[in-house]
């Protein structure tokens, strides 16, 4: 071998930098793939959870809806049970600004309407006689701090929170002041409920229970209470009626369901009138609602939460209900509810079902009168203007 060749070997430390800068190479490359698997792997993770999560939120909601079906069984059952004991269902009481009373039985003579009626039958005695045999200032404390307790059974967990509204109620409450007379005081606060009880195929019945509603414990007007022709639900103002008078059946008349309050209005409900009443209080729209069809296309089909009170307004307007006035009337007395698909009802006979918000407009309306014998109804009376 010549001189020449030998010399172009490379010398030893020549051969171990060749070897760094190799060992260079490869560790950057071990380094970049490392990466891009971490980067596969996020992915994976990213497309698990988006295939997971709806799982679990569908999971979660059928939980919160087996809840809500478990409280309007309960007060069902609650209703039934006062009727057993009273013969006949719960009053819805008086006008909305009296208050439950705990020595006024849960007959015409109750001012409160039917959520504190039944109190005694859910395993609440304890609230519904808050302030029984006091009198005076001590009354007054007692009944206001009554009107602020939330009832876990009242209130559906797909919707918000069952503490008191976040505002202080601006009209003055009315009870008994435990010696025969009239007891005012302010509500700092008023719990809020989700559930209402069914007026029937009837509409503007605020207005009349206004109208009709004592002044006071010693004098009546004339046409109070209302006869239960008055109405063709199971509970009205200062009145109800008899489960043997249910005659289309107590699996086929509503008893109660989800009263309708949009997402907006959640936490500035006393912007709205049909959101912001204690629910111990009288006949009102936060505890009563109807299934009104005056045979346009427009009916009060429950409606879903997540509708907003100008979506359906303009549904309204669309089928000639036009007058402020009017479209107020309509959306303070539907039922309705937060859940996707339908709003949860209980039938008389406890049974409790979803109801789809496009439930065709007259086999609703039959399930909230009582005793039309199914028959699709002649609409004789005038439309809203």
């Amino acid at each position: 071998m010549s001189l020449g060749a030998l010399s172009k070997r490379p010398s030893g430390s020549q051969s171990v930098r060749g070897l760094r800068r190799w060992r260079r190479v490869v560790e950057r490359s071990e380094a970049a793939f490392t990466l891009v698997e971490l980067l596969v792997v996020i992915a994976i993770i990213g497309i698990l959870i988006a295939l997971l999560l709806p799982a679990v939120q569908s999971a979660r909601e059928a939980a919160r809806r087996m809840s809500c079906t478990n409280n309007l069984k309960n007060l069902t059952l609650g209703m039934v049970n006062l009727e057993s004991t009273y013969g006949r269902l719960p009053s819805s009481g008086w006008a909305g600004n009296w208050t439950g009373d705990p020595e006024r039985g849960a007959g015409e003579e109750q001012p409160g309407g039917w959520v504190y009626s039944v109190l005694p039958f859910i395993e609440e005695s304890a609230l519904h006689q808050m302030g029984a045999s006091e009198v005076g200032s001590n009354r007054k404390v007692l009944l206001a701090e009554r009107d602020a307790t939330p009832v876990a059974a009242m209130n559906c967990p797909s919707r918000r929170d069952g503490g008191p509204y976040p505002y202080e109620i601006a009209r003055p409450a009315q009870s008994g002041d435990g010696q025969g007379g009239i007891l005012t005081y302010p509500q700092l606060s008023g719990a809020r409920g989700d559930y209402a009880t069914n007026v029937g195929d009837t509409t503007g019945s605020d207005n009349l229970c206004q109208g009709l509603s004592p002044a006071n414990y010693t004098t009546k007007k004339a046409g109070f209470p209302p006869g239960s022709d008055e109405f063709t639900g199971i509970s009205f103002c200062g009145t109800a009626v008899k489960l043997r008078q249910i005659t289309d059946g107590l699996s086929k008349t509503i008893a109660l369901g989800e009263a309708w309050v949009p997402e907006e209005r959640y936490a500035l409900s006393q912007s709205w009138i049909a959101d912001d009443w204690a629910m111990f209080c009288g006949f009102q729209d936060d505890i009563v609602r109807g299934t009104y069809y005056d045979g346009r296309n427009y009916t009060h089909r429950p409606r879903g939460d997540f509708e907003s009170l100008e979506s359906v307004a303009n549904a309204l307007r669309a089928v000639g209900v036009t007058s402020n006035a009017a479209i107020d009337g309509v959306t303070r007395e539907l039922f309705g509810g937060p859940h996707p698909g339908g709003c949860m009802f209980a039938m008389c006979d406890g049974s409790v079902s979803l109801i789809s918000y496009d439930i065709d407009a007259e086999p609703y309306r039959q399930l909230g009168a009582r005793a039309d014998n199914g028959e699709a109804k002649a609409f004789t009376r005038p439309g809203r203007p």
